[in-house]
């Protein structure tokens, strides 16, 4: 049996529609989930006036079960939604090791 990690990529919500697009477009990826979050952050100089005033800026949350391989297909996936200019798309991603999953 593989074995699987879930990754987590943090990115602006100005993105999803791509996101989701290009994650749809992989017919090996079985399945994933998004979800709103609030990026709070000490470094602010990135966040607009009102993001300033509030304290956060929305982001969105992708989670996903990946083997190493799809993960590293998945990640280059979403590094082709940079524009060639773009230093970066305000993307992150971490993953975190999965002991057991089933169904209920």
């Amino acid at each position: 049996m593989p074995e699987y990690e879930l990754l987590h990529v943090i990115f602006p919500v100005k993105l999803r529609a791509h996101v989701v697009d290009v994650l749809l477009a992989d017919e090996q990826l079985s399945g994933f989930s998004l979800a709103e979050i609030d990026g709070h952050s000490r470094q602010n100089s990135q966040l607009d006036r009102l993001e300033q005033v509030v304290g956060y800026r929305r982001m969105l949350r992708l989670e996903v079960m990946v083997t190493e391989p799809e993960k590293q297909r998945v990640l280059t996936l979403l590094k082709q939604l940079k524009p060639a200019s773009a230093e970066s798309l305000g993307v992150r991603f971490y993953t975190l090791p999965i002991s057991s999953s089933g169904h209920l």
